[in-house]
């Protein structure tokens, strides 16, 4: 009898042992941005993902192979935490079932508008796995002190990305996507390693407040010919919040900003090409970016790349709104211009389809209209469209390219 009960007792703690809980299937208000899951513990799980991608659909229309993003969202769940101390941050995202297949996106939160700016295309991850699952690894992933890429993108790859040096207060949002609906669901497993394991333990405890991660930036204006510095008009558009700030008749501006968001600086000067350019700043503590404008002359042409349009539509987004604004500044700051609104498409066929002229034409239009209501005199205007006949890659090979065709150009006619 005593053997028979010792047995049983043997196999009732085994059972215990190695019984795996059963994953909780979570709410389609975490499959949001907006509805983050706060992860208060360094352990989640065993969780199923919600089906879907809830209420809006943060990540989509991003190119297979891009190495921030996956291409869209299908079955996803958003976490939230905060660094409780300067440290190393790694975590391992581990599959139930090693067969089922996760990728991750790993966002830094920088204020009020952040999942509105993900949306918009605004905000870049700090780190992103999205390789093939590697069965080698039981389907984990997630970031490693020995990992040396920050960015791993679709296909093969390691399926770990480098570690994050975090500091106490900062937040953090996890995307974690699963591109089929059926899963056995997956535990996270957050680690902190101290940067400072001396530091004073109850000033750890105390709750972390978050703060902004600010950085210096430093935006230079010169004569592309004589390389001097000249007082110009710069506006830069991206800052947190939705925040536009211009600065007039300066040549060169230093300002606060939050690193892994997209920035949009234009530059206009009088007897000038308005410039443009956008950055991307990562984790450096200052940054600096020289702008060289040419002086313009006939024939000259203003790459309109940050007024954007849905694929196939003719309506201006509402993000280009700070864009047509400069154009419309540039026009005023010159009134002897006029110019050639010309509207090209990426067309997948060598023949310059009417419906890629069309397209085209609509697009060049829309810009006319709007500079025209801003009060540009719509007889320094002409529209046409290009269709697919000017692209600069005729085959494009990658969204990069692509973007390049698809684009509305501004040409100088007068002076």
């Amino acid at each position: 009898m005593r053997r028979v009960l010792s047995v049983f007792v043997f196999m009732f703690w085994a059972a215990v042992a190695f019984a795996q809980p059963k994953p909780v299937q979570l709410g389609e208000n975490g499959s949001d941005c907006i509805g983050a899951l706060m992860i208060n513990d360094t352990v989640v799980g065993p969780v199923y993902s919600p089906k879907g991608f809830g209420k809006k659909l943060e990540i989509k229309n991003y190119e297979l192979g891009d190495p921030y993003f996956i291409e869209r969202e299908h079955n996803t769940v958003w976490y939230r935490f905060i660094a409780p101390y300067d440290a190393i941050f790694t975590f391992d995202l581990m599959p139930i079932v090693k067969e089922d297949d996760f990728d991750f996106l790993l966002f830094q939160y920088d204020g009020p508008n952040f999942c509105q700016d993900i949306m918009d295309g605004n905000k870049i991850p700090v780190r992103t796995n999205i390789s093939r699952k590697n069965l080698d690894t039981k389907g984990k992933t997630g970031l490693s002190e020995s990992a040396v890429e920050e960015y791993v993108p679709s296909g093969p790859g390691s399926p770990y990305s480098k570690a994050l040096k975090v500091y106490r207060g900062e937040m953090f949002y996890l995307l974690v996507d699963n591109p089929f609906k059926e899963n056995e669901g997956h535990t996270i497993y957050l680690k902190f390693k101290k940067l400072n394991p001396d530091t004073d333990t109850q000033k750890q405890d105390e709750e972390p407040v978050y703060e902004t991660p600010y950085r210096k930036l430093e935006i230079t204006v010169t004569d592309k010919k004589t390389n001097e510095r000249i007082a110009s008009n710069i506006t830069i558009s991206g800052l947190p919040d939705s925040v536009q700030s211009r600065y007039p008749a300066l040549s060169q501006v230093e300002l606060d900003v939050v690193s892994y968001r997209t920035y949009d600086i234009s530059v206009v000067k009088k007897g000038y090409l308005l410039a443009t350019q956008n950055f991307i700043p990562k984790n450096d503590s200052l940054y600096t970016v020289n702008i060289a404008l040419k002086p313009m002359g006939l024939g000259d042409k203003i790459n309109l790349e940050n007024i954007k349009f849905d694929s196939d539509k003719t309506e201006i987004l509402d993000k280009s709104l700070p864009a047509l604004t400069q154009l419309s500044d540039f026009m005023e700051i010159n009134p002897g211009v006029t110019i050639e609104i010309q509207g090209h498409v990426n067309g997948e066929s060598k023949r310059n389809k009417r419906k890629y002229r069309k397209l085209s034409e609509a697009r060049a239009r829309a810009i006319y209209d709007k500079l025209a209501e801003a009060g540009v005199s719509k007889s320094r205007m002409d529209v046409v469209g290009f269709g697919n006949s000017k692209m600069i890659y005729p085959t494009p090979i990658n969204n990069r390219q692509s973007e390049a065709n698809r684009r509305v150009e501004a040409e100088i006619k007068s002076l």
